[in-house]
């Protein structure tokens, strides 16, 4: 698919993205199209944070399965993950734990996780989430509570995920992340860190969707990013 194609699938669906996104990615310019087109994810920092573009050659469907998946068997490295309240594309609180590198403390934080519905009529759909703060102390149970006590907890984590159908079985992927690790990291420190792990987490992504046949049975569907349900092993 050419830069031209993909952003003429984007100005089809950026109106309404753009009005009611909980993360809008903002202008994205003739290069990002034309690096996103050659295979590679397309980076950007700026003061907002970090965000992704690429394209996954899997379905909406079994890439949304992916980005909801309670049990993904590809993650970032040293990312620790448990999710509760909900699960799967149902609203939920998500645990996660970041493994830094000595002499850095570990980061935590629980973010809930919420289907953006507003913007299924643009064709894309949007997987948003906040930090909740509120609910770190719950979620101590649920994890080894010797690493929980020795993590800190981070002061901001918000983001969302952006999948647009571009062709039956390409999808154009949005990835945004407002991430503030706090302590005595550097500034900037956490949107490094985001940014150069942006191709693992497509790669894991991708792969997490092509293993759901594998992992799951359809006993697992789950409503889509329209509210509509898709099966959980979708072809």
């Amino acid at each position: 698919m050419t830069a031209a194609d993909l952003a003429a699938a984007w100005s089809r669906a950026e109106p309404v993205v753009s009005a009611h996104a909980r993360l809008p990615p903002g202008a994205i310019d003739a290069s990002t199209w034309a690096t996103v087109a050659s295979g590679d994810v397309a980076h950007r920092q700026s003061d907002e944070g970090t965000r992704g573009i690429g394209v996954l050659a899997e379905s909406q469907a079994a890439l949304w399965l992916a980005i909801t998946d309670d049990h993904p068997v590809q993650v970032v490295s040293g990312l620790v993950q448990v999710a509760w309240n909900g699960g799967w594309a149902a609203n939920k609180l998500l645990y996660e734990r970041l493994d830094l590198p000595w002499p850095f403390q570990d980061r935590q934080w629980v973010v809930r996780t919420e289907t953006n519905l507003a913007v299924a009529p643009s064709g894309a759909w949007e997987r948003a989430w906040s930090n909740a703060p509120e609910e770190l102390a719950n979620a101590r149970a649920k994890t080894s509570a010797d690493a929980f006590d020795a993590a800190l907890s981070i002061p901001t984590n918000q983001g969302s995920w952006i999948l647009l159908p571009v062709s039956q079985n390409e999808t154009l992927c949005i990835y945004q992340a407002r991430v503030r690790l706090g302590g005595s990291l550097p500034a900037g420190a956490a949107d490094r860190y985001a940014d150069a792990s942006l191709p693992e987490l497509f790669r894991a992504t991708l792969e997490d969707a092509r293993s759901m046949h594998a992992r799951y049975v359809s006993s697992c569907d789950q409503p889509g990013g329209d509210g509509v349900t898709i099966p959980c092993v979708p072809r």
